[in-house]
């Protein structure tokens, strides 16, 4: 009795996994990203998040830039500066230009399993990791970049309530943050042409899981951060460490997994994955004679 349709494709998936999992091959999935200029993903495109700022006592601490802007600066004629109350700060990663922002060490990548569903074939769940293999490859994933912190302030009288309307105060530097462990990553996606020397591969969406800290919700990733602005006469170290505390902060941390998996799932990045995904398995399956179906088949959409 011959193989389902099912049972073809995941064999033929079988054999994808082992290939890009094995060293000293053309398809081994670290040399793979690295030599077709994947890791650092970023240079040639713009990317920016903005990170919503809600605990408080990031806001507490961010409120704190404005009486010591006011010193150097002498924003207040009458009264002092105060974090104009009910008006939480914000956090933009990256500039949206080309290098803006980069990504690297994704090329530390290993593929757990792909998955053909058995209802219908075509289906296919991708399962893998970053971070989980060892030397030579990246030890981290990292995020690196420009941001801007922009708290508001205003004037007041009496230290509680603005006495003129709130203005910006923007604070500018780079950031490096650092994903401590093993980030779990799916992917799901369609075969959407099948036949000899043909595959077309659509991705319908994916799933970053960064490894957590311990007993929390709270992504283990360590961020640190060099504002570049500050007002002449300012002290730096404090401001760079109300930054620190205000990426840091838990509600960040979740704020920044929840943009990454934004960004991964916009129709541009899941075109990109698809476009890679189909070059590295076209690949393999071609360059190894191990398209299924023969001579005589149809495509499949």
């Amino acid at each position: 009795m011959g193989q389902t349709l099912q049972q073809i494709i995941q064999d033929m998936l079988n054999k994808v996994v082992g290939m890009v999992n094995t060293p000293g091959n053309a398809y081994y999935l670290p040399d793979w990203i690295a030599k077709n200029g994947y890791d650092p993903y970023g240079a040639a495109i713009g990317m920016s998040w903005s990170v919503t700022l809600t605990d408080p006592s990031v806001i507490q601490a961010a409120a704190g830039v404005c009486p010591t802007v006011d010193i150097v600066k002498s924003v207040c004629d009458k009264g002092q500066s105060i974090g104009a109350p009910n008006t939480n700060p914000s956090l933009v990663l990256g500039s949206g230009q080309p290098g803006g922002m980069l990504v690297s060490g994704g090329r530390n990548a290993y593929v757990a399993s792909l998955a053909a569903d058995m209802n219908n074939p075509y289906l296919i769940t991708g399962l893998g990791s970053i971070s989980s293999l060892g030397s030579p490859l990246p030890p981290a994933l990292v995020i690196s970049g420009d941001f801007k912190f922009t708290q508001y302030c205003c004037c007041s009288l009496d230290g509680k309530t603005c006495s003129q309307p709130a203005a910006a105060v923007d604070g500018n530097g780079t950031f490096t943050a650092t994903v401590n462990g093993t980030s779990q990553i799916q992917i799901n996606f369609k075969i959407t042409n099948l036949a000899p020397n043909v595959l077309d591969i659509a991705v319908t969406g994916m799933m970053f899981t960064p490894p957590m800290k311990l007993g929390t919700q709270t992504p283990n990733i360590t961020v640190k951060v060099d504002i570049t602005n500050i007002p002449k006469g300012a002290n730096r170290q404090s401001y760079n460490q109300m930054a620190e505390n205000a990426f840091n902060s838990d509600a960040a941390l979740q704020n920044v997994n929840q943009q990454i998996n934004a960004v991964m799932n916009d129709p541009l990045q899941l075109t990109f994955i698809g476009n890679l995904l189909t070059k590295v398995i076209d690949g393999y399956l071609s360059d190894n004679h191990q398209y299924p179906f023969d001579g005589s088949s149809k495509s499949i959409r």
